[in-house]
């Protein structure tokens, strides 16, 4: 009888163990497709980042040019700006052959993103972005 319980005992030990393992190779295997999932995610963000950082550029490139259409129609200027006590050394730039150009000569001479909308007299957000994608472009 006592032999007989340590049969049973030890089989329950061993069947107990063999669940143990294969539980850990589902969750081994569960992990598995996880990361590749968020690996998939991950790419396809990427390439949609990739694709809209690419339309913004274009659209910001067409934008460029019909500015440039209308300095060409007008006389090439940078416009005037009163300075204040931030802006009293202000070199403001010569007339470039784009816009993009004028914003990265005044980020190269340390104006903030406000500071270039204010002397180009763009909208805010229009230098942001400008700032921004300069940034970016100079990490690459």
């Amino acid at each position: 009888m006592v032999t007989l319980l340590i049969v049973v005992s030890t089989l329950l030990v061993l069947l107990n163990v063999k669940l143990i393992l294969s539980r850990k190779l589902m969750v081994e295997q569960e992990s598995e497709r996880l990361e590749a999932a968020m690996a998939e995610f991950v790419a396809a963000v990427e390439r949609e980042n990739d694709a809209l950082y690419d339309k913004l550029m274009e659209r910001l490139e067409q934008a460029e040019a019909k500015m440039a259409g209308r300095e060409k129609a007008d006389l090439p200027t940078v416009p005037a700006v009163q300075p204040e006590s931030a802006l009293d050394d202000v070199v403001v730039p010569a007339v470039e052959s784009s816009r993009r150009d004028k914003v990265r000569q005044l980020m190269r001479q340390g104006f903030s993103a406000a500071h270039i909308a204010k002397l180009l007299e763009l909208p805010i957000g229009e230098a942001e972005v400008a700032v921004q994608l300069e940034k970016k472009r100079q990490i690459q």
